[in-house]
C-alpha cells in the first residue's frame, strides 16, 4: 500500500518555494470542500460545519509535516494569507521551522 502524501491533496493554489536557508517549502490553498470524494455542491450542514474555517492555508515541508496552518471563512482571506506566506517564507521573514505558539486560545 502506498503512503498517503500532503501532495495527493487537491489545492486551489500550491507552489513550492525555497527560503533564504535552502530549505524547501510547500506553501497551499485548499479548500476541505473541494476534494475529489467530496460533491461538487456540498450540503448546506457541511457548509455550516466548515463556515469559520473552509479554507486554509498552509505550509508543509517535504516529508509532508504540516509546520503552519489557518483557516478562514472566505477564500479572499485565505487568498491574501497564503500571497503573504509565499512572500514571508521566501524572503525569510517567517521560518515555518520555528514553531509559533499561539496566544489565542482558550484553556
Amino acid at each position: 500500500m502506498p503512503l498517503w502524501s500532503m501532495d495527493d491533496w487537491q489545492y486551489v493554489e500550491r507552489q513550492v518555494v525555497t527560503d533564504p536557508k535552502g530549505r524547501q517549502w510547500s506553501i497551499a490553498l485548499m479548500d476541505v470542500l473541494g476534494q475529489a470524494e467530496d460533491p461538487e455542491v456540498p450540503s448546506s450542514l457541511v457548509e455550516l460545519q466548515y463556515a469559520a474555517g473552509r479554507y486554509f492555508a498552509l505550509v508543509y515541508s517535504a516529508t509532508g509535516t504540516v509546520q503552519w496552518e489557518r483557516g478562514y471563512a472566505s477564500l479572499a482571506e485565505a487568498t491574501t494569507a497564503y500571497e503573504h506566506l509565499l512572500v514571508d517564507v521566501i524572503e525569510g521573514s517567517f521560518d515555518p521551522a520555528r514553531p509559533v505558539f499561539r496566544e489565542d486560545l482558550e484553556d
